[in-house]
């Protein structure tokens, strides 16, 4: 069940069981941020969290996905907290596979990425690879699944043709690389491994070009690569972390900010990232994110930060579309998140972006020309498709 309490107790609770489990969501349950404490915290609060969490009588076996991907660090913190020698072979081994896989990853993701840096395309490796960097190159410290880079938006598209013309397949064959209506393109190698090109930063449209001027080199594997700095890394973890229907790796948000804030907390340009939070969609998950981090794992975040945020006016949009990050993706919530998309794309690119949003929905669906035709069939036939199976019409 939902836990924090205190000031973020609106954030993990609904007025209604959440369409997805609440284990799923930004948000911690007691349980999880109990396990959190015991992964990331000093000895003063990681044992009596320990403690707490195994007073509750789940076995590590059982636990859910996202407290899961934290047993990496409850290793690493396994003095701390005081983790018996029943639990430790589990961790052991976890954090063994995790170093062993993050190793082959890392190298296929160079590979992947080559053609790019030889054609001279600015590639800044974002998300795991930058947390292994700023942790020191400790590969089992924090599983990856794929690699993410960013690139800057106008050299997307020649990002793309190098990528294919290597070898290396789209994720979703049907449809094509959508260069400034999406946010990313997705691709694998002949070895299963998956590389995201990101060619914004966030979810939503936006100038990204902060990411570039001020990032910095990182020694990884014995090669030097370009990572964010401190304070775009911290921006993009949090923000990060409230995006998506729902966020595809809840708690690993928190895991990484506060493990930069650890190491990095003095790096951190405060008034810079204030400035890059006016870019659109950002403002009420760095409000959240970054309080909740203060609140409840006594994060440095300057008052003074907490209080602009609080008092920036956000639209109707932002607030509907971050709503849903912390539900789930119906119908209507969907569409939530599809009007900010919008809004943030009219911002960024008036001249390319239909005015209406079903135009937009055209767009972002495929349809180059943006077939608002075509896409009110689709979506036609997929409501008499509900009808007839009984199928919720809102999911």
């Amino acid at each position: 069940m939902p836990g924090v309490t205190g000031p973020h107790a609106a954030l993990a609770l609904t007025t209604k069981p959440p369409p997805v489990a609440a284990e799923e969501l930004p948000i911690p349950t007691a349980a999880q941020l109990d396990l959190l404490r015991a992964a990331l915290r000093p000895a003063s609060e990681a044992a009596p969290a320990w403690r707490r969490w195994k007073a509750r009588g789940i076995a590590l076996e059982a636990v859910d996905g996202p407290s899961g991907r934290l047993f990496s660090q409850l290793w690493s913190n396994r003095e701390a907290a005081g983790i018996g020698d029943d639990d430790l072979a589990l961790l052991k081994g976890v954090y063994r596979q995790a170093l062993a896989s993050n190793a082959v990853t890392l190298e296929r993701g160079f590979r992947m990425t080559q053609p790019l840096v030889d054609a001279g395309i600015p590639v800044v490796f974002t998300k795991g690879a930058a947390m292994v960097a700023v942790a020191g190159g400790r590969l089992g410290l924090r599983r990856m699944v794929d690699i993410d880079v960013l690139v800057p938006e106008a050299q997307a598209s020649r990002a793309v043709r190098l990528l294919l013309d290597s070898g290396v397949s789209s994720f979703f064959p049907q449809l094509p690389a959508l260069v400034g209506r999406r946010h990313a393109w997705h691709c694998i190698d002949d070895a299963g491994t998956q590389l995201d090109l990101h060619w914004w930063a966030f979810k939503t449209a936006g100038d990204d070009d902060a990411v570039f001027r001020t990032a910095r080199q990182a020694e990884l594997l014995g090669r030097s690569i370009l990572i964010p700095s401190a304070t775009e890394l911290l921006l993009s973890i949090v923000a990060n972390g409230f995006g998506g229907r729902p966020p595809a790796a809840p708690l690993r948000w928190i895991a990484d900010a506060t493990l930069l804030l650890e190491t990095e907390a003095d790096e951190i340009d405060w008034d810079l990232l204030l400035g890059r939070a006016r870019r659109p969609g950002l403002t009420l998950a760095l409000r959240d994110g970054l309080g909740f981090l203060a609140d409840e794992l006594g994060a440095p975040v300057p008052a003074s930060v907490r209080a602009e945020l609080d008092q920036r006016p956000v639209t109707w949009r932002e607030r509907f579309a971050h709503h849903a990050a912390l539900t789930d993706p119906r119908l209507g919530v969907t569409l939530a998140v599809e009007a900010e998309l919008h809004r943030t794309r009219r911002l960024h690119s008036p001249a390319h972006v239909p005015r209406d949003l079903l135009g937009h929905l055209a767009q972002v669906t495929g349809a180059a020309s943006g077939s608002r035709r075509r896409l009110l069939q689709e979506q036609g036939d997929r409501l008499v498709t509900r009808l007839r199976t009984g199928a919720p019409l809102l999911r």
